[in-house]
């Protein structure tokens, strides 16, 4: 499984750029799109399959190429949004930094530290590392290697992404972005990059081929790592071959990049080159951020909030859910459902999902709470849950739960759901 962050950055820029009619065409194209799935783009955290992450990705870039848009450029718009760290739940950045804030106060070169602790606060870059080169002059050349697993299916056009969000990552720290990016080698397959775009392809005598032209040639990863005084102990992933593509390869008719020149693929770990000044300092790096947290609330996602409620209305059949206080009894449309300990055993979760987005619940939380279960001895819970699954089932079309664990449950929502609680 994988974060949600990609997707999700994406899906905000897509409500900020495009009218709802544009953004459900998009979501339409998606193989694997269910009415489900804009929880997991909208909620801050979710994960995604690798599977259907690559899926999202590809067909995003895809999707933007076919309408004339420079997938480069739509995601150069997402991240120089962080200028102002408002499209970003400055939230959920200000979490995975807590470990180290620390640290950022303390340094003498904010840039060098938000790149040290990249590995650390990244569920998204796998196995990674950084090797830190001594300053010249004032700059600092620096590597981010890092290596999904063997037979992870990673997005053909993962690494944009990686680039723009290490280049504009010091934003978060209220510093500037780095100056320069460049991606050294990727693990993808040219050959297969190519294929996936129609392109008719071969390697030749040590040289790739694309429709009749030479645009690379076979090189050892080995060479590779030479020329940038990168050194390597693993013997067998120097002497590994790669292809190094010495020309731009492009789409025809969308103009869409898919093979970049002076970028080595086949290799077996990716690499990206950083070169930035050094000793760039700030007195509060978590400044933005902080402030940005209120801005946020009341003003920022205002607009996205309703640009995804509208996009929610389009896609997903809409249901009522009442829970009143004076029978201790919940109805949906209108209808009734159940009333009791199941009303209000259903209450918290649908409050809670409504809130957080979570879907898996533990039996125990509820044993805790003395309006589910009066008596902590002998809390029954359980006994209560399966009357709550049992008025459930009447009603599978808009919601269901599951016991996929002891211990625990899962709720699962069919419909968009509209909850309000009446005396």
């Amino acid at each position: 499984m994988i974060t949600n962050f990609f997707p999700r950055m994406a899906y905000v820029e897509l409500l900020v750029s495009y009218n709802t009619k544009e953004v459900l065409s998009f979501l339409r194209a998606l193989p694997n799109f269910k009415k489900d799935f804009l929880d997991s783009l909208w909620f801050e955290e979710k994960l995604f399959k690798y599977k259907d992450h690559k899926i999202f990705l590809d067909t995003l870039w895809e999707w933007l190429g076919e309408k004339g848009v420079n997938p480069a450029h739509f995601i150069e718009n997402v991240f120089s949004r962080l200028v102002e760290t408002d499209y970003i739940s400055s939230r959920m950045v200000l979490r995975s930094y807590i470990p180290f804030i620390p640290r950022f106060y303390n340094a003498k070169d904010v840039r060098r530290l938000n790149l040290e602790v990249i590995p650390e606060n990244n569920s998204y870059l796998k196995n990674a590392k950084v090797i830190f080169n001594e300053r010249e002059e004032g700059l600092r050349t620096d590597y981010l290697l890092f290596r999904e697993e063997a037979g992870r299916e990673i997005a053909s056009h993962y690494m944009p992404w990686i680039e723009t969000y290490v280049r504009y990552s010091p934003v978060f720290l209220t510093t500037p972005p780095y100056e320069l990016i460049q991606s050294i080698s990727y693990q993808n397959n040219a050959l297969d990059l190519l294929m996936e775009h129609d392109l008719t392809a071969q390697v030749e005598a040590d040289e790739l081929i694309v429709d009749g032209k030479v645009v690379g040639k076979k090189v050892a990863f080995g060479e590779i790592l030479e020329k940038n005084g990168i050194s390597w102990e693993n013997d067998q992933e120097k002497e590994s071959i790669c292809i190094r593509v010495d020309e731009n390869v492009m789409k025809p008719y969308t103009g869409t990049l898919i093979l970049k020149a002076g970028a080595v693929y086949n290799a077996p770990l990716s690499i990206l080159k950083i070169s930035y000044e050094a000793g760039v300092q700030h007195p509060d790096p978590l400044a933005n951020m902080m402030s940005s947290l209120v801005r946020q609330e009341f003003e920022v996602w205002k607009p996205i909030q309703k640009a995804h409620e509208a996009l929610l209305n389009e896609i997903n059949e809409s249901i009522e859910i009442v829970y009143y206080k004076k029978d201790d009894s919940i109805a949906l449309n209108n209808r009734h459902l159940m009333r009791n300990v199941p009303a209000r055993i259903l209450r918290n979760v649908i409050k809670e999902y409504l809130k957080t987005g979570r879907e898996e619940f533990e039996n125990r939380e509820f044993k805790r709470d003395p309006d589910i279960c009066v008596d902590s001895l002998r809390p029954n819970f359980e006994s209560r849950l399966n009357r709550v699954l049992e008025h459930s089932k009447r009603v599978s079309e808009h919601f269901e739960f599951e016991r996929h664990r002891r211990g625990g449950f899962r709720f699962i929502p069919h419909s968009r759901i509209v909850f309000k609680e009446e005396d």
